[in-house]
């Protein structure tokens, strides 16, 4: 059995890697036709939370495709929540640092527009990737909190007092836990949010059983989360359910009855994510250990084949989120030297002006070291316009060699030198001759002004 565990594996990811995604993709359609705000949020949560049929790699592909459109329409509130979005998924593949940088970067663009809707999940999305610094973690929470309530997005809201809820059931402040997982749980029927109503129940009883020992009420709470219909419909939900009422069962002794709602689990991991099946025979595991030491070890095994194998891709998709970060930086990069650009023709256009309008006008007498001063700033801000348009090119001719690019510039100095003298030495030339014939036209006008006086004497 153990050597056929490689291929039930392969079966697994072939199952994600051929996904069929005319969901995602009618989805990202009505994303870019969509106008209100809140109208992407939900269809970004469609794709990303929703759509079964995606892999965790295809979910960020679709992530990209997103923010490419975004990009694209110049959606600047699109653009922060998928990128933090984007942190998000890099702070639960394990890398925090690089996901917390993406979604500072979504921070930035949304406080520039103050946005509560974006704002709200950008502080979700960064407690997520702070969750080892639990100061951050809990300020982060209580940022998103107003934001969402402000923004009336029910749905980050919900999901911001179920981290908090989850957060202090992990510190062992049971009250705290409660009362954030039923102010959840109130939200969740008020708006009838079928999503969220399996986690909440099942946040409930687990609160229930381990800590306030109301066993009853706990499988209660699960037999309600077993009949919703997300619970039924949305495999991930309905494994997730599965798993945590065979652990109540498991930890009340109830081998039996534990076995059969993993074997439930186990009946639709096909159509689940990969990474629920090592929850699923993890209880094996645990549930064999009492009454099979063979099967125990069987599962064992099988388990550290999956989560090697889930290892794996969790690589590939850290390569993919990787290579996203980069282009965003490498997008802001190029935004900033685009913006850097036009401040150097603007500042360029100002001082031509300035001295076109010195040398033409003929009501200016001015002195030459006035050309002088601006010509030697003429001079320094077309030197920084083309070391800002050539940057770029000359990275790539130099391959980032200090003393290649140092070189190439010096020689371009070379040449604008020489050229801004010429300049200057024409431009003083016709500010003398342009001096000469105002002062000429000037005394002309003199000597006819007195002339005529001297007729009227």
């Amino acid at each position: 059995m153990i050597k056929k565990i490689p291929v039930f594996i392969l079966l697994f990811i072939s199952n994600y890697v051929y996904a069929q995604n005319k969901i995602a993709d009618s989805l990202l359609i009505e994303i870019a036709n969509a106008k209100a705000d809140t109208s992407r949020v939900r269809l970004i949560g469609e794709i990303l939370y929703k759509t079964n049929s995606l892999s965790q790699n295809d979910r960020i592909a679709y992530s990209k495709k997103i923010l490419d459109l975004a990009v694209k329409q110049n959606e600047k509130i699109l653009e922060s929540i998928i990128t933090a979005e984007l942190g998000y998924i890099l702070a639960i593949n394990g890398n925090k640092l690089q996901g917390s940088e993406l979604a500072f970067n979504a921070l930035e663009i949304a406080e520039k527009h103050q946005n509560k809707l974006a704002l709200g999940i950008i502080y979700q999305d960064l407690a997520i990737c702070f969750k080892d610094d639990k100061v951050k973690y809990k300020e982060f929470l209580f940022k998103a909190l107003p934001n969402s309530e402000a923004a009336k997005d029910y749905g980050n809201l919900n999901a911001t007092l179920s981290t908090l809820s989850k957060f202090y059931y992990e510190e062992n402040k049971m009250d705290s836990a409660l009362y954030y997982s039923q102010r959840a749980y109130e939200i969740t029927i008020s708006i009838n949010d079928e999503q969220a109503l399996p986690t909440n129940l099942i946040q409930l009883a687990k609160i229930q059983y381990y800590y306030l020992n109301n066993k009853g009420i706990a499988f209660e709470y699960m037999r309600k989360a077993m009949d919703t219909k997300f619970g039924k419909e949305n495999s991930d939900i309905f494994v997730n359910v599965m798993v945590n009422m065979a652990r109540l069962f498991n930890n009340d002794g109830q081998q039996d009855s534990a076995l059969f709602y993993t074997n439930k689990a186990a009946a639709r991991l096909n159509n689940a994510r990969f990474v629920a099946s090592l929850d699923v025979y993890d209880l094996y595991k645990k549930i064999y250990t009492k009454i099979n030491s063979d099967s125990a070890l069987k599962y064992y095994r099988i388990y550290e084949t999956v989560k090697d194998s889930i290892d794996k891709m969790s690589d590939v998709q850290q390569q993919q989120l990787l290579s996203i970060k980069k282009e965003i930086e490498m997008g802001k990069d190029q935004e900033q030297r685009n913006q850097n650009i036009q401040f150097a023709l603007i500042a360029l256009g100002i001082v031509s002006f300035i001295i076109l309008y010195l040398l033409l006008s003929h009501s200016f007498i001015t002195n030459t070291k006035v050309i002088e001063f601006f010509g030697v700033i003429a001079l320094l801000i077309v030197f920084e316009f083309l070391n800002l348009f050539l940057h770029p090119y000359l990275v790539k001719f130099t391959d980032h060699s200090p003393v290649m690019m140092l070189l190439i510039l010096v020689c371009l100095a070379a040449i604008l030198v020489p050229l801004h003298h010429r300049v200057e030495k024409w431009a003083t030339k016709k500010l003398v001759e342009k001096n000469k014939q105002v002062r000429l036209a000037n005394a002309k006008k003199t000597i006819r002004l007195l002339s005529d006086e001297k007729l009227k004497e």
